[in-house]
């Protein structure tokens, strides 16, 4: 019953805000189900597997020259929607995206996302720049030895099932937005045994090109 009341307590905060937000002319609804304009994407990349724990990614200052790479690699890519902006500076996506390990990890990975992209940075007149995070479920067909090892389980273990969380920059010209590079770190964890029984998942630092039309 608390649970309940939570949740109801929850929807009218949500409820309250979209309703003020679209009052003022702040907050825009995409209709999925309508024809794309200039609201979809597709997205290709390329990347390299990162060892490097997250933690010191995320938390020390270390760039990713920095970093310890292992050696293996991955090519993926996503198709993708913007469905909300709010205040003119955050849009909502959906994305879904599929992508192949190479290397000591050979596995698929598949993984359904909602991003939050903060879009107003002060010298996008000069290079249009985008900054993304992202909320979501990874399945990955197999459960490598490097994931088993970053697992934090005794005995070593993984799930198929991880969080999503993949922070990721974009690069574009003024004058075509809709030709973005963008810069990725695809990342998926347990969320210290949030989501799954396992710590932390595999890691990529990725490169590429998203298409918006």
């Amino acid at each position: 019953m608390r649970l309940t009341r939570s949740l109801l307590a929850f929807a009218c905060v949500v409820s309250s805000f979209s309703s003020a937000a679209k009052a003022a002319g702040s907050f825009e609804w995409r209709n999925p189900l309508q024809p794309c304009a200039g609201d979809c994407a597709v997205y290709g990349f390329v990347g390299s597997s990162v060892a490097t724990n997250v933690q010191d990614i995320f938390f020390k200052p270390i760039g990713p020259t920095a970093w310890n790479y292992s050696g293996g690699s991955i090519v993926g890519g996503a198709v993708s929607r913007r469905i909300a902006t709010v205040f003119s500076v955050f849009d909502i996506e959906s994305e879904l995206g599929a992508a192949k390990r190479f290397g000591a990890q050979t596995e698929g990975e598949f993984w359904g996302a909602f991003y939050v992209r903060f879009t107003a940075f002060p010298w996008n007149d000069y290079v249009y720049t985008t900054l993304g995070l992202s909320t979501g479920l990874n399945y990955a067909t197999g459960i490598s030895q490097f994931e088993k090892d970053h697992s934090k389980l005794d005995p070593p273990a993984g799930t198929h099932i991880q969080h999503y969380f993949s922070p990721e920059l974009t690069f574009a010209l003024p004058n075509h937005k809709e030709r973005q590079l963008v810069f990725r770190l695809h990342h998926r964890s347990g969320v210290y045994g949030l989501v799954s029984g396992a710590l932390s998942g595999a890691t990529y630092m990725t490169v590429g090109v998203r298409l918006w039309f």
